[in-house]
């Protein structure tokens, strides 16, 4: 499998003041998009399973690793529908055609604070190429959130999740952390996965 994998060190959020996180003590490596499911991040909280659809373990990422998978190696085509911060309904099913990217955060999170903004530059600088940004707003308060997305200048839409229930529609590769990215290819199927924080310089060659 062929991958690409950065890792970042931690660094001090700024700007507005939110809600902290639990961090957690221990962080372990990605090793496959598909072993995920296996037990990776566990320190960093896990989504349960679909029968017991409880996810209130999720926690703050430490660090950050990403990973690309070539074409026949996408075997993934989740679902994701639900209710956006604005009231729209949203379902990827209809993006179709678009590299769709999508970003899993909380106003609560230190590490989703940090890359705030480079998300924000991120979809302004793909969308003349057909790239279409998503968020997950999970384990908070609508009024919170929506106030995040203003302070940052996040113009695209969020799901909004407080029972963080939403990407279990991901199966295997379903959150461990937060923040997490996804990106789609044009057929739906998953081509990248990034855990932790994430920069435009580095994020945008995987798109």
């Amino acid at each position: 499998m062929s991958r690409i994998e950065y890792r970042l060190p931690d660094t001090a959020a700024t700007g507005r003041r939110y809600p902290r996180a639990a961090v957690p003590s221990r962080r372990t490596a990605l090793a496959g998009l598909l072993t995920l499911a296996a037990g990776m991040l566990t320190a960093c909280g896990s989504l349960q399973s679909e029968t017991n659809k409880s996810s209130t373990a999720l926690r703050a990422a430490k660090g950050s690793s990403s990973q690309y998978l070539q074409p026949g190696e996408r075997t993934l085509t989740p679902s994701l529908t639900g209710t956006a911060l604005t009231g729209d309904h949203i379902d990827i099913a209809r993006w179709r055609g678009h590299v769709v990217v999508i970003n899993v955060w909380g106003s609560w999170c230190a590490p989703c604070r940090q890359e705030a903004p480079e998300l924000a530059r991120l979809a302004k600088e793909t969308r003349p190429l057909g790239v279409r940004f998503l968020g997950v707003d999970i384990r908070d308060s609508k009024t919170t959130a929506i106030a995040f997305e203003k302070d940052y200048g996040i113009t695209y839409p969020s799901i909004f999740d407080p029972d963080s229930r939403s990407m279990l529609g991901f199966k295997s590769v379903a959150p461990r952390a937060v923040p997490t990215t996804y990106v789609l290819d044009r057929s739906g199927k998953v081509a990248a996965l990034s855990i932790g924080p994430l920069t435009a310089r580095e994020f945008l060659p995987i798109i």
